[in-house]
């Protein structure tokens, strides 16, 4: 009769080894875990961060079309005026209705504004005084910058900016003493921002001015398109009360319409200064995919058909912040958009 035997009994040691591999087990366990933890982290990242990047590129391309369907704009409005014998710039025209907020697919808006250049006062020519003294310019701006509540001490300072430098001559004055030092443009801006690198130019000064004041209008402010405080600074004589009588009159076909409304010497004063018709405008606009937007500024020289882009800047926050001001400004004003609803493909 076979005796049955009983299972080994175990040791200390098999313990310990069997203890010793599920401490293994579940060591690879938590190790294989957190590996498949960090792989959907980084690829949740990654995906976000692609995310990120189409929202950008298609806001991008969003605003850039919202560009050049001004340039297309600005061009049938000017010879649809043209053809029908308004031979003047006006607020009235197609090219100034802007279009807030408009469509595009599933998930992207567009929106864009366009800016008559010359409805503001340019303020590269405050260099070309050629003969010292105080210019019919320079009290002009000194009235602006009154009128806006910005400090009229800046304006020499301004003038040695966009003033051409004598040959050989180092510039300097109190820019020598900047960390680091620079010199003045010595010459016409082509950007209006540049002007923060003015001695004593504050944010806050700039953006009271910034609606007011162009660097490149060429000149002559068009009363048909230029708001009450750049009318007022054309000339002491021109009273608040003149300056709503013209915006109420326009438009104006002719600067002979305005000499009624000015009386023959302030008329006189400014003859010179002003006109009914606009070559250079200003394109902003924004496009917005999700929460991503992209900001587009361009300035836009018009003749006939023909079209040059006088500068193009892209992106930045003061951009941005600007361009939405301005067009939060054209809605709260209640200025009509010519495409407010329905979708692009």
């Amino acid at each position: 009769m076979s005796k049955v035997s009983s299972p080994p009994e175990e040791t200390p040691d098999s313990f310990e080894d069997r203890g010793f591999a599920l401490v293994i087990v579940l060591f690879m366990v938590s190790l294989i875990t957190l590996l498949v933890l960090r792989f959907v982290t980084q690829s949740r990242e990654t995906l976000r961060e692609a995310e990120v990047f189409r929202n950008q590129t298609q806001a991008y391309y969003l605003a850039r079309a919202s560009i050049e369907a001004g340039k297309v704009l600005l061009v049938s409005s000017t010879l649809a005026a043209q053809q029908s014998g308004q031979n003047y710039t006006a607020l009235t025209q197609p090219w100034a209705t802007p279009i807030i907020n408009y469509p595009v697919g599933h998930h992207g808006f567009l929106s864009g504004r366009i800016v008559d250049e010359s409805s503001k006062l340019d303020i590269n020519l405050l260099g070309q005084n050629q003969f010292g003294g105080t210019s019919q310019t320079q009290i002009q701006f000194e009235r602006l910058f009154s009128l806006v509540g910005a400090n009229p001490g800046l304006i020499p300072a301004i003038i040695q900016w966009v003033t051409p430098l004598p040959t050989g001559s180092a510039g300097g004055g109190p820019y020598q003493s900047m960390i680091p030092p620079y010199r003045p443009r010595g010459g016409p801006i082509g950007a209006l921002s540049e002007l923060h690198q003015v001695a004593g130019m504050t944010e806050a000064q700039y953006q009271a001015l910034e609606p007011y004041i162009t660097a490149s209008s060429g000149g002559q402010v068009n009363v048909n398109t230029a708001s009450a405080i750049v009318l007022e600074s054309l000339d002491p004589g021109l009273s608040p009360a003149m300056a709503n009588q013209i915006i109420q009159g326009r438009p104006y076909t002719s600067l002979a319409a305005l000499s009624s409304v000015l009386g023959p010497a302030v008329f006189s004063n400014i003859q010179g200064l002003i006109t009914v018709q606009s070559s250079v405008f200003s394109l902003q606009a924004v496009g917005t995919v999700g929460n991503t937007r992209q900001a587009i500024r361009a300035i836009l020289s018009v003749n006939g058909m023909q079209t040059q882009v006088l500068s193009y800047r892209m992106g930045g926050t003061r951009l941005l912040g600007q361009i939405e001001t301005l067009l939060k400004q054209d809605t709260s004003s209640g200025a009509p958009s010519s495409l407010t609803s329905g979708s692009v493909p």
